[in-house]
């Protein structure tokens, strides 16, 4: 996201932080979640210079990164070394955060993103029957360590990478897209679309479309009714994530929806 924001990141919640930055001054800004390690960056978009990064769901890539240069440095217990060792890599190859969209709203100075509570017990190996030979690599999907919930939206401040509020579920999270109205709309694979209010969290309308949600939702307006529209179906990723929640039976069919949108009044 390309933003003019205060920059006063929370050394509560960030993890790292440029000890150059002047608190509260204005920057020009790049900043979200540019991979799948699920870390959040913030970096001056006319110098370059790193401002701070901190994580979302749990990760075991990343052990530091330099407050100056902005430099990150791996988590060395979890580089492979030799054939037939094992580790646990948290996210896993979905990543915390893989091609779902997040969003921002200039009404709240907020980043909006769906990510995945999701590791990989990976195994290096030249057997063929494993999961990704061309890799080397045998992988499975597991939740990560203390949650049974796969799915979140995380909302967290531009200006302090503080959590603003986070929404978690058992069923994994898809694309979002935010309204000028205070609405952050956004489904997930058990077919679930919904609507959050962007300052709390709360889902404030939800509707079942049969199966899951993998298209990204956008917004538009025709002879001045605002409309939702979002679409439906199987996606490369889907099916991993519905088998670490079993209970969790959508459909697959193919569709698209399109809502409109009603001004309820103050």
């Amino acid at each position: 996201m390309i933003v003019d924001t205060a920059v006063a990141p929370d050394p509560d919640e960030v993890a790292w932080i440029n000890p150059n930055i002047e608190p509260g001054e204005v920057r020009k800004v790049i900043t979200g979640i540019p991979g799948k390690t699920a870390l959040v960056y913030s970096i001056d978009r006319e110098t370059g210079e790193f401002l701070w990064a901190r994580p979302t769901v749990y990760q075991n890539v990343i052990q530091s990164i330099d407050g100056e240069t902005g430099k990150a440095t791996e988590n060395p217990e979890v580089i492979f070394n030799a054939l037939e060792e094992e580790r646990l890599i948290c996210p896993n190859m979905h990543g915390g955060k893989d091609w779902e969209a997040g969003a921002y709203s200039p009404e709240t100075n907020t980043l909006y993103y769906p990510l995945r509570n999701m590791c990989m017990p990976t195994l290096t190996t030249t057997d063929p029957s494993a999961s990704h030979t061309i890799y080397a690599l045998s992988v499975r999907h597991e939740l990560a360590p203390g949650t049974e919930n796969l799915g979140t939206v995380y909302a967290i401040s531009a200006e302090t990478g503080r959590t603003v509020w986070l929404h978690e579920q058992r069923a994994s999270t898809t694309s979002l897209v935010a309204t000028g109205g205070g609405l952050l709309f956004g489904g997930d694979v058990n077919g679930r679309f919904k609507a959050y209010s962007q300052e709390t969290g709360e889902v404030l309308w939800e509707v079942n479309l049969g199966a899951p949600v993998t298209g990204y939702p956008i917004t538009y307006a025709v002879d001045g009714t605002q409309y939702v529209a979002v679409s439906t179906g199987i996606s490369a990723t889907t099916s991993s994530f519905l088998r670490l929640t079993p209970e969790l039976k959508p459909g697959f069919a193919n569709n698209l929806f399109v809502f409109a949108l009603e001004y309820a009044g103050p």
